[in-house]
């Protein structure tokens, strides 16, 4: 994969969720039950949640979520050099597991360490990649992006087309479990052109990738 593809993937997905806020929430305590109408506003903000008790999903939790929103059989969800798991083998103390055998750790780390994001932009990226390869090398049995059309420069014919708008709420519902907002859905669409002012030869397919990429390794994703 290029590096100039890779850099804007990753700054991408960055700055897709970067409305979101990171302050602690400052309303009830954890206790006491959410208003009736805690959610999202009129005005598109989205409330702090009063119950801010996030937990990293494990390896074998990771795996079963991205085999599961991406229709993948677990095995292909992401492998080392095409043979080593990445969650259970070669990452699997990164991403919150144990290794009694080898390095005699019986308990997971308290805390996810450095690697951690690495490790889950791997993970991410991996079935991302395997998703996009199969929906198009096999079009009539895709799952996530169906029917996009592509000109002759592989760029996508209509990025505010409907196929773009049903992928995307295809990708959140099968990721998030929820729809995508109109703001989520404009950045993702404009993140084609991007792609292509950095000389993608595939700039559509790459398109596909990222946005997968984006969704999948967002915290809203990877913690429950």
């Amino acid at each position: 994969m290029r590096p100039d593809f890779l850099r804007v993937l990753l700054l991408s997905s960055a700055c897709v969720f970067s409305a979101c806020s990171s302050s602690s929430p400052s309303g009830p305590d954890a206790g006491t039950p959410p208003p009736a109408d805690a959610g999202t506003g009129s005005s598109g903000e989205v409330a702090s949640s009063s119950r801010d008790n996030l937990r990293f999903m494990n390896p074998e939790q990771l795996t079963a979520h991205f085999a599961s929103a991406l229709s993948l059989p677990p095995e292909q969800v992401c492998n080392e050099l095409g043979q080593y798991p990445c969650t259970t083998y070669v990452h699997n103390v990164a991403l919150g597991g144990v290794e009694p055998y080898g390095v005699g750790l019986y308990e997971p780390l308290t805390s996810t360490g450095v690697t951690t994001p690495v490790a889950i932009d791997r993970l991410s990226l991996a079935a991302c990649a395997r998703r996009v390869s199969l929906d198009v090398t096999s079009p009539g049995e895709a799952v996530l992006f169906k029917g996009l059309e592509l000109d002759a420069q592989g760029r996508l014919a209509n990025r505010e087309g409907a196929p773009v708008r049903d992928a995307l709420t295809a990708l959140y519902q099968r990721v998030l479990l929820r729809e995508p907002t109109e703001n989520e859905v404009g950045t993702l669409s404009q993140l084609a052109t991007q792609l292509e002012s950095k000389g993608s030869q595939t700039p559509g397919r790459d398109w596909m990738i990222a946005t997968c990429f984006a969704v999948l390794s967002s915290a809203e994703s990877v913690f429950f």
